[in-house]
Parts: C-alpha cells; structure tokens; sequence
C-alpha cells in the first residue's frame, strides 16, 4: 500500500527519461538524404545526455567536418546540444566545419532562440522533418502575447452584483495576506489571480457563474464557491494546507525550498532592485523565479534550481521569449536608469550538467552561472559570465572552480572571464557590500592599518582599512592558502599580490557571495555599502537632515568591544588590541580580513578620527554582554538585570561567580549562532525537578513565553499531536529533558519544526537515535543526549541575560545554596519543585512566582505555608557511612548516590555530616562524576574545574562534561568493567592539589 502511494507514482515526474538511440537515428539520417554525409559515426566525447539528443560526427564528400544533433521530441534541447557539441569541438580541435540541427517540428520558442545566436567559428544548418516524428505532426498555434491585468479590481469588475465583487475583493486581500505571511506572492491575469508559495501555485481565485470561486492546488484539487460566511472557512483550509506544504521537509529542503530561499536573499540585497517573482499566470510550477533590475537598468531574469540540466535550461529559455511585452508593465513606476531592450539571465543552481555552459556561450543572450555553495552562509559564487555582445569560443570564458583550465593566468583571459551582470555591479564597484555582508557571519574585526584619507572620504575614516596592495608575508600565504581554489582559475590570486596601492580602482573579483543565513539586518547593510560604491549616487559625507552628516548611526550603535590600543595589554587585549582571539573588536588579522584585506570592515574605529567627535557617543562604545569584567574591577560589583538584595552570605558566592565566569570567558566565542530564539517561545518539560529548574532558568531568560508544559515522557507525542500544531509558524520550541521514544515517531514529528526547535536531552541515548535527530533538527539544536546528571549546564550556556535570582536558582538546584536562602523560600520550593514535576498540562500559573524572581515576595509567602517535610536525600546519608580521604589538609568523602536521589543535594549533606571541604559523587547506575566542595574564606580559592580538565586530559578513558553551571564533571568510560578507575581518579586528585588550590 505504501508503495503503491508513495511520491514516486503520484506525479511521474521521477521516471527516467528515455535515451535516444544513437545506432538508430543516425543511419536514418543518412538513408532519407536529410544529412548528406560521406560517414557519420556516434560521438559521446562531448558528454551530451543520451536523453538529450544524437551526437554525431563525420565528414562531408568535400572533406569538411560535420557535426550532427538529433532529438525527435524537443527542438530546442537539439539545438543547445548541437552547440554545445561544437564549442567542446572548438576547444579540442579547432573545429571550422558545419553543425546541423535536425528535429521533426521546430515551435515558436526554437524558432525564437535562432534569432538570439551570435558569430560563431562554423556554419550551422537548422532542419525541420516531420517525416521522422512519430506518426502525424500536430501544427500548434503561436500562443498569444502575454499581457498582464493592471489589478484585481479589473477581474471584480466582472461581477454584476455588489455583494459579490465585495466578497471577490475580500478574497483578494485574504489571498495577499496569506502571501505575505508564509513569503509568497500573487500574480494578477487576465482571468484569475493566483497565490505562489515556493514557486508553486498553490490556489487561485476566479470568477466563474456570476461568483468568486476559489480553487486550491495542493492537498487534492478542490472548489469552494466564496459566498459571505463561506469565505472565512474556505481560506482557514488553504492555510492549513500552505502550513503542511512548507512544514514538510522534503519540499523544505528540496527544490523548492531552495527557490525560496535563494529569491528571498535575492530581494533582500542590494544587487537587484525591484526584484519581483514571475508575473505571468498559468502554470502550477514556475519556470523562471523572478525578474529585476541591476545597478545599470537592465532587466534581470533569474531562475533557481537545484541542477540546470537540458531540459530545464530549455524551459527557461523559451520561457524568456514573451518577456520582453511584459517588462513595460512590470517596471512602469521605477525609477531610472531602466534599460529593457535586452534581458540578463541569472541562473542559480546547486549543479549545472555538462555543457550547459559552453550552449549559453553561443547566444547573444548576457548570462551569468552562479553556484550556491556549501560553505558558512551557504553563499552563491559566479561559475561563469558572458556579456552576449558576440559567440566566443567558451575556452576563453570563465571555468566552474577548481576545474582544469587553459587559459591560465593571462592578462587576457582574465579580462574575460570576469564577471558581468548582476554580480559585476557590485564587485566592480567596491568589495565593502562583500565585506559587510560577510563580516557578519564570522563576527570579526579588520587588523590594524593607516588610513588613507583621500582615497576613502570623511565618511568613512572612522574604518580602519590597510592600504590596497599592501600586505605582510603571512597574509599572503593565508590568501593563498584560503582562496586557492578560485585563485587556480581566474589567476586573480597572482595579480592580487603583485598589484600596488592605487587609488579609485579595485580589481574585479571572481565572484561575488551572496550571504543566505544573515537575515537580520543583511538588506540594510548590503544597501548602504552599496550606495557608498556606486558611481553617481549621493556622497556619503552630504550632511542629512537630521544633521549626522555622512556617518551610520546605526553602525556606530551596534558596535561591540572597547578601544583597545595597538598592543596594549594593560587594557585587557591580547596583544592585538582586543579582548581575545576571535572576539569581536579585536585588532589582530582575522580570517575575513586575509581573504579580502584591501576592504573596510564596519566594526574597527580609527581613533586620531574620533578627536573632534561632536559628543560623546562619538566615542564612548557599549561594552558588549559576553565581555569580561576588568582585572582591577571588585568583584562583589556584579553588573545584573534584576535590582535584589544582596546579604553578607552571597558575598563569597559572588566572588567565586565572577572569579569562574572571568576564567570561562577567556575561551568563549562571542558568535551569536548557537543563542536560542527570543521570540515568544513555547517550553516542554519532562517531569523532573531537574528540568523543571532548567525550563525555569530558560524562561527567565527568554522572558516571552507562549506556554510552558509539562509531560512525562510517555506523553511526549501529545505536545507534537495537539499543542505544537497550534502554535505559530515562527515561535521557537524548547524540548527539555526528554529522550526521542518512541523513536520513529518523535523524530519524524520534530522534524517538521527544524530550524526553530531545540532539544536539551539529559540521558544517554542509543547513537542512532542521536544521529537521526540531530540530521532531523540539525546538530546545533541538539543539546546533550550523552549522559549527564542535570540539565542546568547545557540550558546556561544557551543563556545570554545575568540575573542575580537566576544565579539563586542555580545555586539551590546544584547544591550551593546559602543557608540563609534556603530557610528563607528555597527549601519550600524545592519540595513545590517536585509537586509541579508530578502534573501534566501547562504549568505557567505553578511557577509564576519563580519566573518573577523577587526572594523577598517568595520568603513572605514561605512564612505563611506549612513547613515541608524534610529531603529524602538527608535520611538517605544519615543511615549510610562514606569512605573519607584525607590529603593536604583536605577531608574528601566518596558518595555512591542511588538513581532516584538529587547527587548534588547527598554530596552537601555528606560533606557536611563530616565536615569534609571535598566531596566525589556519582549515581551507582552511571559513570560521570561530580567533584564538589564548600566555598572557603580568606583569599584561597578552589578551582574544581581545573582538576576536571586535568583528568580529562590525563587519562584517555575520562571525558569532560558541561561546565556551564560552574560544576565540575567528567565521565568515565567503562566504569562497570574497571571499577578500580574510580580509586585512580581519587589518588589523582590527592597528587593534583597545587591545580585544586590555585
């Protein structure tokens, strides 16, 4: 039954295409006199498909060279064989002889491609036999001229009454709402309006008997006649339509889902104005995905696939043919320049098939190729650019990357091979849009260098840029090393290096990147570099109304890290005048610096430019969250979101907080890509105290929530069945503390969610299931899923806000809670904390309070309650003995912990029952360990992480777990099979007290 309904036999589009038989059609060729020939013999060495048409090659009775292409279905792949074919035989061997092209009927659309071929090295001889078709030759008509509705008031004026030309124009707005909301579009005809989702249209809106009739595409074919109440219901179905359609993962990531992306980047930037998708109505799949303008006014025609194949370059191609009638229309109310004489196509493709670049190289038509990419950003590089002003042999034009060339680094070939269209506007112009664009995906800052005052304007001497050409000996070895791929084609890389400063002038680049994840503020950004390259446009040191002259606000606001000096170490920086390495507001050569050094970055400050600053805000810059705090600052000075009370018992905890986040800064990244959503988020919690207190501590610093649910793990399905199907296309899913079982069924459910769900798992979980979810959700959404004893860790590192309630929280949940707050509300609430992890439901009312965070409200309400019973944990270490070991001056006690028992809570108790400073812990079930101990007064300190770290990398067979709630962990593998490993981890910390009492 499966298989009989499976994608596969639904539409056919998966069946393979029939070849054509070379032996056969040849000889009938030769036989019928349509070729004449002295020999003719199969020719694959252009790589042409056998399902794209005949190659042959022989010789004419003269002796000039012949080459022969054959399809008897599509006249149009014939030809763009048949080309293709010579241009590979014009790089081979010179090839001068004469192309023919025989197909059984030539349409408008091949017929309309002839008038398009440019000068070419050969003749070539296009044939029409009808008597080679398969049986009678059908004559279809020339389709008419498209012309395109100037609006859907045209299509309601059709309707005689009110009440319906009202209802059509509700429809209309309902349908252009629908667009806006999931990144459509609708297109207006003549005889309807349809809504395209993906490039597939996916209803329409007709007149049809005197009413509006809504047809839907998807989900099974079915009509709804739009009459007053009906039309609410008929439009909630097509959402939930639309909603399946871009929630399944196979349209998500196929195709489709790629065309969607792609135009939208598309739009965004600065590259193309007034980029619009198809206009024309009438099709359920769009050949062509958009038409724009470039930087000059010429018409842009772009189209997305994931491979352009024969088929496919052919559709687009006749596609193009009734385009020049629609552009008057399309672009009446832009302003200039607007060029329409000739249309640019734009061809973006994950793959292209062989040959199809050396078929394009025979037209007039300009194109460009470009590739998206699997790097960061997943970007679009030009494979290949022609300027359409004549037929060039296509070894001279430019080579898909890393492919074998012949031109080598010439001058000549270089001048080219360069890029035109779309992309050469910007890369002609200046490299700051790649720059800007670019910059922000890694979240680097330039290097130190002069600035050069008459090349780049006031406005923008506030960049610190090295000047062009100028570069030292490690920054050309990481060039080459980092852009050797591209550099091995277009011999850009040797020019790069041995060209000098200049001034006004940048080389033209061999491609240009297209950035598809910043979607944030990237069209912004890509319209203001852009502005500033352009020729013509305004000077960026024209003074604005507002009186800010030619400088970005918004840059300078959005600036991160302080003014470190060129070396200064005194201020915190590494050497290179930042705060670490990778961090942004570093000085030091970064990885997009080497790759394009003569560029400005927007987040260095040139500081000799800031002295006659109008104000402060001219120069002050607001430290950046993730910065740590100054060597000489007091630490008990802690900088929180929440104004709370602060009593003499935090203050150690304090210290040691700031003492271990100033540590655990020194290696953080300060990238934003792992940062959870801040949107209104939606929280499931497993039912357990543990990621209860997780949730708790995510919700604080998410602070929107849509709901926060609680299940036990049998009941995991019930949130995807019910809740999550409610919820909003953009709000961000939080899975705490759940495994994926049933398997099958979590994981085929939660993908739908990809891109917007993250998943923070506390057991260990079968490899398989790991690898499914993580490919499912993607590996930076899945957190944990080795084992762990608690869910704090991975959840804090997700966090971005410091609250002084949250530490709280932390605190009591990992063991290190005061006294004084545990009397006060803690120990009642770890007893609620409980309670609420045996419910079912939403559990926002449960933990309100926690979530407002005010001690002082939670203490008042503590002293009206019932005291709760004591911990299980204290009756549970009073009844045992623990082995002690005494080293230096330290008593550690050794706890074996049972499963169902907080192992931070024992280890408290058990320290302090025998006033140990130290406590090894682990749960009997379980081999990862937690090495813990009381805080000490005075000026020592016990650093437990170092010693985790220094067993991890001593022994082979312990691993490091997550830190982020300053506990120390690590797992030891085969713990059931060599239990002596847990006695040579204790003599290790006995022998590494100097690491302990740093």
């Amino acid at each position: 039954m499966m298989k009989r309904f499976s994608r596969r036999h639904r539409g056919g589009s998966d069946k393979p295409k029939s070849s054509i038989e070379v032996t056969e059609w040849l000889p009938k060729l030769l036989e019928q006199g349509i070729v004449e020939a002295k020999s003719l013999d199969s020719w694959s060495d252009p790589g042409i498909p056998s399902s794209v048409a005949a190659i042959g090659r022989g010789e004419k009775a003269d002796g000039t060279a012949l080459i022969v292409s054959f399809s008897p279905k599509s006249a149009t792949e014939a030809l763009l064989a048949g080309l293709s074919a010579a241009a590979y035989a014009v790089e081979k061997d010179q090839f001068a002889g004469q192309v023919i092209v025989v197909s059984p009927n030539w349409d408008s659309a091949a017929r309309r491609l002839l008038s398009l071929l440019g000068r070419t090295a050969y003749a070539l001889e296009c044939i029409a036999s009808p008597t080679l078709g398969a049986g009678r030759s059908v004559v279809q008509s020339e389709p008419p001229l498209r012309v395109l509705a100037a609006s859907a008031g045209q299509l309601a004026s059709r309707l005689s009454a009110a009440a319906a030309r009202a209802d059509f124009r509700r429809a209309a707005l309902a349908l252009e709402g629908l667009a806006a909301k999931h990144g459509g579009s609708v297109r207006v005809g003549l005889e309807r309006i349809e809504l395209v989702v993906l490039a597939r249209r996916v209803a329409e809106l007709r007149v049809k008997d005197g009413a509006a009739v809504l047809e839907t595409q998807i989900g099974g074919r079915s009509t709804t006649s739009l009459a007053g109440t009906e039309l609410a219901g008929a439009f909630d179905g097509l959402e939930g339509q639309i909603r399946r359609r871009l929630n399944d993962r196979k349209v998500r990531d196929g195709e489709e889902g790629l065309r969607g992306r792609v135009i939208a980047e598309l739009s965004r930037g600065a590259e193309l104005r007034a980029l619009c998708p198809w206009p024309s109505p009438g099709t359920d799949l769009d050949v062509i995905d958009g038409v724009g303008l470039n930087a000059e006014g010429d018409a842009v025609v772009v189209a997305i696939r994931e491979e352009v194949e024969w088929t496919s370059l052919a559709a687009i191609i006749a596609e193009m043919g009734p385009l020049a009638t629609l552009l008057p229309t399309l672009f009446a109310e832009n302003a200039p320049p607007i060029r329409l004489a000739e249309p640019r196509l734009l061809l973006v493709a994950e793959r292209f098939g062989d040959g199809i670049e050396r078929a394009l190289a025979a037209f007039t038509l300009p194109y460009e190729l470009r590739k998206v990419s699997d790097g960061v950003g997943a970007g679009l590089d030009v494979v290949s650019s022609g300027d359409g002003a004549q037929a060039r042999p296509s070894a001279r034009r430019g080579r898909r990357r890393g492919g074998r060339g012949r031109t080598g680094g010439s001058e000549e070939a270089k001048a080219e091979g360069s890029p035109r269209g779309p992309a050469a506007e910007v890369s002609e112009g200046s490299g700051e849009s790649r720059t800007s664009r670019s910059s922000k995906l890694d979240g680097q800052s330039t290097g130190e260098g002069s600035t050069d005052a008459e090349e780049s304007g006031r406005g923008r001497s506030r960049r610190r840029r090295r000047p062009r050409g100028e570069r030292s000996d490690a920054s050309e070895e990481a060039v080459a090393e980092t852009s050797s791929g591209r550099d091995r084609d277009s011999g850009s890389g040797r020019a790069r290096a041995e060209r000098g400063p200049r001034k006004g002038a940048t080389g033209a680049p061999r491609f240009e990147e297209v950035s598809l994840m910043d979607l944030e503020d990237g069209s912004g950004r890509s319209e203001r570099s852009s502005r500033l390259d352009r020729p013509g446009d305004d000077d960026p040191d024209e003074p604005r109304p507002d009186g800010s002259g030619g400088r970005d606000r918004s840059r300078r606001g959005g600036r991160r890290g302080r003014r470190g000096g060129r070396g200064d170490a005194s201020r915190g920086g590494n050497g290179n005048g930042g705060d670490g390495e990778g961090r942004s507001g570093s000085d030091g050569p970064t990885a997009q610096e080497v790759s394009a050094p003569e560029e400005a970055d927007p987040d260095a400050v040139a500081e000799e430019d800031l002295v006659d600053a109008d104000d402060l805000s001219e120069i002050l810059a607001r430290l950046a969250d993730e910065t740590s705090t100054f060597d000489g600052s007091d630490s008990s000075d802690e900088s929180y979101e929440d104004a709370e009370e602060i009593d003499e018992d935090d203050v150690q905890s304090a210290r040691r907080r700031d003492r271990d986040s100033r540590r655990r800064s020194q290696g953080e990244d300060s990238g934003d890509s792992d940062r959870v959503g801040r949107g209104r988020a939606a929280i499931l919690v497993h039912g357990d105290r543990d990621s209860l207190l997780s949730a708790v501590l995510l919700a604080r610093d998410i602070r929107q929530l849509e709901g926060l649910w609680i299940y036990p793990q049998a009941e995991l399905m019930t949130f995807f069945r019910s809740i999550a199907t409610d919820l909003r296309d953009d709000t961000p899913i939080f899975v705490i503390g759940f495994a994926p079982s049933p398997a099958r069924d979590v994981i085929q459910a939660s993908a739908l969610y990809r891109g917007r769900l993250q998943w923070f798992g506390r057991q260990a979980w079968p490899p398989e299931d790991l690898v499914a979810l993580r490919e499912a959700l993607g590996s930076k959404s899945v957190h944990g899923g080795e084992g762990i004893d608690s869910l704090l860790p991975l959840v804090l590192e997700t966090c971005t806000r410091r609250s002084r309630f949250s530490d709280k929280l932390v605190d009591l949940a990992t063991g290190r809670f005061t006294q004084h707050d545990f009397e006060r509300w803690g120990r009642l609430w770890r007893w609620r904390a409980e309670e609420i992890a045996n419910k079912s439901g939403d559990i926002r009312g449960d933990i309100a309070d926690l979530l407002a965070g005010r001690p002082s409200d939670l203490a008042k309400e503590a002293a009206l309650v019932e005291i709760p019973p004591v911990p299980p944990e204290v009756t549970w270490v009073a009844g045992r003995d623990f082995p002690l070991v005494h080293f230096g001056g330290h008593v550690m006690v050794v706890v074996d912990v049972d499963e169902d028992l907080d192992i931070q809570l024992c280890a408290r108790i058990a320290r302090e029952r025998y006033s140990a400073t130290l406590s090894l812990a682990h749960q009997t079930e379980e081999a990862t360990f937690v090495f813990a101990g009381d805080e000490i007064g005075g000026k020592r300190a016990l650093d437990y992480l170092a010693v985790a770290d220094h067993l991890a990398n001593k022994l082979e067979w312990v691993e490091s777990r997550s830190d982020g709630d300053h506990v120390s962990r690590f797992h030891v593998r085969e713990l059931e099979r060599y239990p002596e490993r847990q006695e040579e981890i204790i003599g290790e910390i006995a022998m590494g007290r100097s690491l302990l009492e740093r």
